[in-house]
């Protein structure tokens, strides 16, 4: 049994180290073997269990991908198509995107979502303008900016950078809107229910 959970553990580590690396603008890094690419798209496959599927991808989503070692970058500084960093600048957002996704949960968002939209759902259970509940808390929740804090970053230099902390706000707000949006709708549900069942 130590023998078989050995062989799977380095056939997992080889098969780790064979996938080539994509990194895409938001952050999200993709794992496949790159096939192709051009100005237009970027061709790879993608292996999933037994399954193994070639995907396309737009160039302007990739800011690059790293085959046998080697990066090469896609992303150019192009106004046209609202490419207004330089290929650094670039690179400063998509490390503040990571550091964002990897640190930040928002998950306060959900739980006053809740709470904030539970009210509302049991006061306005009987009006027309309950359709809007869900959807105040999330919206005024993601006004704010969240600054990230020493420790959440990989260099405490890069809190200097404006892109790198453009890269943190987008992501934070984004998963802040959608906590929130989750705990909003849960909470409408049981504001209404709870008015239902005491009137």
């Amino acid at each position: 049994m130590k023998k078989f959970l050995l062989f799977l553990f380095v056939f997992a580590s080889i098969s780790a180290i064979g996938q080539d690396k994509i990194l895409m603008l938001s952050g999200h890094a993709l794992e496949g073997n790159v096939l192709d690419h051009n100005r237009n798209n970027l061709k790879y496959e993608m292996t999933k269990g037994n399954s193994t599927k070639t995907v396309e991808l737009e160039s302007y989503r990739v800011f690059s991908f790293t085959k046998d070692g080697k990066e090469t970058v896609m992303y150019k500084r192009d106004s046209a198509i609202g490419n207004y960093l330089s290929e650094q600048e670039m690179r400063y957002f998509i490390w503040g995107a990571q550091d964002a996704m990897e640190h930040y949960k928002g998950k306060w968002a959900f739980f006053s979502g809740i709470g904030v939209s539970a009210v509302g759902g049991y006061f306005l259970a009987q009006s027309f303008v309950l359709v809007s509940v869900p959807l105040i808390y999330p919206i005024v929740t993601s006004i704010h900016k969240i600054h990230p804090k020493e420790s959440y970053s990989r260099d405490p230099k890069l809190l200097n950078e404006p892109a790198y902390l453009t890269g943190y706000h987008k992501t934070t707000k984004s998963k802040r809107f959608f906590q929130a949006l989750k705990g909003s709708l849960l909470g409408t549900v049981a504001g209404v229910g709870a008015f239902y069942a005491i009137n």
